[in-house]
């Protein structure tokens, strides 16, 4: 089952462009820290992103970790539960949604009467 989660507003798009720059070449993770690992999402699901109230595209997820790492990128060193994803990211038509913490369980459907219905829940 697809996830969505929120980059910190704290991150610049600048900032995790490089990152998603790095993981497209297939050797590089990033990794979404989350106290708990979805039980429904699996290696292969997507990985939808909301940055700055607004969904910007997903990449696939690649595994789970509870390794710890260091961001190659700002240097910071983090432990705890991972998502990771790598590879190419996938840009969508931007779509207002509100910011969360954690991850959600997402799905987007068409409805023949209203476009697009996002639905989510944690």
């Amino acid at each position: 089952m697809d996830i969505i989660i929120t980059i910190p507003k704290t991150t610049t798009w600048e900032e995790y462009q490089k990152e998603l720059d790095l993981a497209e070449s297939g050797e590089y993770y990033l990794n979404y820290q989350t106290a708990r690992f979805p039980k429904h999402a699996h290696v292969g699901d997507r990985c939808y992103v909301v940055h700055r109230g607004k969904l910007k595209g997903y990449m696939l997820i690649s595994g789970f970790s509870n390794k710890p790492f260091t961001c190659t990128v700002t240097g910071k060193k983090y432990k705890g539960n991972f998502i990771q994803r790598t590879g190419k990211f996938y840009k969508v038509k931007e779509i207002p949604k509100k910011s969360f913490r954690s991850f959600r369980y997402f799905g987007v459907s068409i409805n023949d009467t209203s476009g697009v219905k996002i639905n989510d829940k944690p």
